[in-house]
């Protein structure tokens, strides 16, 4: 929806970006024409010398048609008169009833909150890129670092601060039993690989998990696909085949009976098949259905025959990915509705969030450290990766706070006003959020494809991170391995998926005073949560 699909620039102007970049833009007259939409784009904001030309790349890929947003507009308002629809004053307070945050005011609460707690890391990192911006141009006085400046002084203060760094790579088999032994010490379950029945396999580089319990048996299968190909999505998810749920005491005869009313009808026709013993969970409580997942990721596949190797950054997605598998194996919840990664969604990335802390600790990085050859990973490589990571990331923190705002806004009764306009409530939150001043003529948010997937519900990534560094901090830094903190994570929180009050879960988990601020999941909880940061 961009106005400006393309950009035309002259190869002079082009000093600083690559000279496989500028082969790839370049045409027979002398000039590069960059579609906006484009990886080289963002190689012109990140390297060309030349500000106007930056400026130009960046208003040109934020730019956009009168039709867009009215088209944005649209979606908004239509939200809006359905929310009316149904007695509530927004589409956020609609959203959000059935959310922890409960209601708008909660949701800005936290998110102004949090605001504040951020703040000096926010003040520090664009003091940096000022400063950076002072020496690269030798200015007198500090200046302003514009939009376009962001990515540009960025690349050119990191790159000041330290040498490439030599990540290591991880194959996919040692990753996987780390992850197995970090579960057999916290939950007492681990990975078992199982050939593939027929009908189970829809491609070859699909591989199957049992899980298996100390306690319960086999408690639920994983497929893995993990590995790019042509046709197959590029994101890492979590898909649920078939959940845990409590089966023992189904009334498959009533449930009939009241189906087909006065008639009368074999039963045997709409019992589900019977699995074997061994395909059922032997719980405290009663019987349950064996839950079945698959996760799918976007790694590089290696031809060779060779083991597949992860990057650092892979290894965390494998991680994240695996918190929401946990999620759905240790579900005991006796309806399938409410079972595993199957509640609030601003609750439903905690758990594997939460693993993401787990991946570099001392204690875990062992559990799976053989990098590619065997060779064990220097704690210098990892800390030197971290370090690299964090770097700006209060910008990054910013920026996930503005996009959450702005959902608010779009999403709030504001937009039944006949002057409501969503570019000047853009340019409003990032003149008085944001840490660059708004650039006239440009209109993000059309391309904010999560306005519509996520409205109002934006917040939820942000509010759970929060919450996953307090479980860290609180139940796991001092010892990841801890079975006891283990296995009250399990009880409290992952095995009652959606059918218990998240607060509540969450609150017992944290216990003490930090449990009790927040256990009642109103407006002062949602601050608590807030001034509790996250972790940069």
């Amino acid at each position: 929806p961009r106005a400006i699909e393309k950009v035309k620039i002259d190869q002079s102007a082009l000093a600083g970006v690559g000279p496989s970049v500028i082969r790839n833009i370049l045409d027979k007259d002398g000039y590069a024409y960059v579609a906006t939409d484009s990886t080289e784009c963002q190689m012109i904001l990140k390297y060309a010398k030349n500000e106007n030309v930056r400026r130009q790349v960046y208003e040109s890929m934020n730019s956009a048609t009168k039709e867009s947003i009215m088209t944005l507009e649209q979606l908004m308002t239509t939200r809006a008169e359905l929310a009316t629809l149904v007695g509530r004053e927004s589409y956020a307070e609609l959203q959000l009833q059935d959310k922890m945050a409960k209601n708008p005011n909660n949701v800005d609460a936290f998110l102004r909150t949090l605001l504040r707690h951020q703040d000096p890391t926010f003040k520090s990192d664009i003091n940096l890129l000022q400063k950076t911006k002072q020496q690269v141009l030798q200015l007198k006085s500090v200046p302003t670092v514009n939009a376009w400046d962001r990515d540009y002084f960025m690349q050119i203060y990191s790159s000041s601060q330290s040498s490439p760094i030599n990540t290591p790579y991880f194959s996919v088999g040692s990753v996987i039993q780390g992850l197995s032994r970090l579960f057999k010490n916290l939950y007492g379950v681990e990975f078992e690989h199982a050939a593939l029945k027929q009908g189970e396999e829809w491609h070859k580089q699909v591989r199957k998990l049992e899980v298996v319990c100390e306690r319960e048996g086999k408690i639920g299968t994983i497929y893995c696909d993990l590995f790019s190909r042509p046709g197959k999505t590029t994101n890492a998810a979590h898909y649920t085949i078939r959940t845990s749920r409590r089966v023992d005491d189904d009334d498959s005869v009533n449930d009939v009976k009241y189906a087909f009313p006065g008639r009368n009808v074999d039963i045997s026709n709409f019992l589900p098949p019977v699995d074997p013993p061994a395909e059922r969970i032997h719980g405290h409580d009663g019987l349950y259905q064996l839950p079945v997942i698959a996760l799918t990721c976007d790694f590089s596949h290696n031809a060779t025959g060779k083991s597949a190797l992860l990057s650092m950054f892979e290894v965390e997605t494998l991680f994240h990915e695996m918190g929401h598998a946990m999620h759905s194996m240790l579900g005991r919840t006796d309806f399938h509705n409410v079972a595993g990664t199957r509640c609030a969604s601003d609750f439903v990335e905690l758990p594997s969030i939460l693993m993401e802390h787990f991946v570099w600790h001392p204690k875990v990085l062992p559990l799976f450290a053989n990098s590619n050859g065997g060779k064990q990973v220097s704690p210098e490589a990892v800390q030197a990766f971290l370090k690299q990571r964090k770097r700006f990331s209060g910008i990054e923190v910013n920026s996930q706070i503005l996009m959450a705002l702005v959902d608010q806004q779009y999403h709030s009764s504001k937009v039944t006003d006949p002057t409501f306009s969503s570019v000047t409530e853009w340019y409003k939150l990032q003149d008085q959020v944001g840490l660059f001043p708004s650039v006239p003529g440009t209109m993000w948010p059309v391309q904010f494809g999560h306005l519509f997937g996520y409205g109002s519900n934006y917040y939820s990534y942000l509010f759970d991170r929060t919450l996953a560094r307090k479980v860290w901090e609180t139940s796991f830094e001092a010892n990841p391995l801890d079975r006891e903190k283990g296995q009250a994570f399990r009880d409290n929180l992952l095995k009652w998926g959606g059918a218990r009050d998240p607060w509540k879960c969450i609150a017992d988990v944290l216990g003490g005073e930090d449990g009790t601020k927040i256990v009642n999941g109103d407006e002062e909880a949602m601050r608590t949560v807030g001034d509790w940061g996250i972790d940069v």
